[in-house]
C-alpha cells in the first residue's frame, strides 16, 4: 500500500503520517458516503475537493466522484494540523508585538523622570495596591483570564459556525448554493469575530501594567 499521495498543488501528503483510527477500516466512497463518514454535508466535501482534497475519479457523465477513505482523512488531518500551527505563530507573534508595545506611555515616562528612587518604589507600590483593590472590585481583570474566556467563546462559536451550514442544510433544506452562501458568511463573521477580539485584547491600551514587591504583574480592563 502506498504511503504517499501527490495532491493536485503538486504537494506530497504522507499517509502514514495520519493512519486511519482503530477500527476503521479503509475504503472506496462515492460524495455521499464520504460525507457521512465525516458528519458533514456533501457541500462541505465539494469545498473540500475545491481546497484540494484528493479524488480517485472525477465525477462526471453521470459517473460518481470516488474517494479513497485513508487518502481524505489524512489530506484533513495534515491540513488541520498545519492551520493549529499557522494560528499558534500568529499567536506568538502577536503576543511578542503586544510585549514590545507595553511600554510606559509619555506622560508617565515624563512623570516618573523627576522620582527619586525611594519615591519611585513608593510610587510603584501604591500603584499595585490600586490595581490590586480595582482588581477585588471587579474593576479591573487579570489579561490571562480575559484571553483564556475569549479563546474558550472562540472555540464555541467557531464549532457552531462550522456546523450551522450542515444543520440549516438538514432541517431547514437549503440548496446547495444556499448552504455555500451560509458557510461563506459564517467563516467571514468568525474571522472578523477572532479579529476584533484580539485587536482589543492585544492592544496596548487595554493592559495596565503596575509593579510592587519586586516583581511586576499585569491587568486588563
Amino acid at each position: 500500500m502506498m504511503s504517499m499521495v501527490t495532491l493536485a498543488d503538486g504537494s506530497v501528503l504522507d499517509l502514514s503520517a495520519w493512519p486511519l483510527p482503530e477500527g476503521a477500516e479503509d475504503g472506496v466512497m462515492n460524495r455521499v458516503q464520504l460525507a457521512r463518514a465525516f458528519s458533514v454535508s456533501e457541500n462541505t466535501i465539494t469545498k473540500w475537493i475545491s481546497l484540494g482534497m484528493p479524488v480517485l475519479s472525477d465525477g462526471q457523465n453521470g459517473v460518481a466522484y470516488e474517494f479513497q477513505l485513508s487518502h481524505c482523512y489524512a489530506w484533513r488531518q495534515d491540513r488541520d494540523s498545519k492551520a493549529r500551527a499557522a494560528k499558534a505563530r500568529g499567536d506568538q507573534l502577536a503576543m511578542q508585538a503586544a510585549l514590545a508595545f507595553r511600554n510606559l506611555d509619555a506622560d508617565q515616562e515624563e512623570a516618573e523622570g523627576g522620582l527619586t528612587a525611594d519615591e519611585l518604589r513608593k510610587w510603584s507600590e501604591a500603584e499595585f495596591h490600586r490595581n490590586r483593590v480595582d482588581e477585588q472590585r471587579r474593576r479591573l481583570v487579570r489579561a490571562e483570564a480575559v484571553s483564556r474566556v475569549f479563546e474558550q467563546l472562540l472555540v464555541l462559536v467557531g464549532n457552531t459556525f462550522d456546523t450551522l451550514p450542515d444543520w440549516a442544510e438538514v432541517n431547514l433544506g437549503l440548496s446547495v448554493d444556499q448552504v455555500a452562501q451560509l458557510q461563506s458568511r459564517c467563516d467571514l463573521a468568525r474571522a472578523e469575530l477572532r479579529a476584533t477580539i484580539e485587536a482589543d485584547l492585544l492592544g496596548p491600551a487595554t493592559v495596565l501594567p503596575f509593579a510592587g514587591a519586586g516583581r511586576q504583574e499585569e491587568m486588563a480592563l
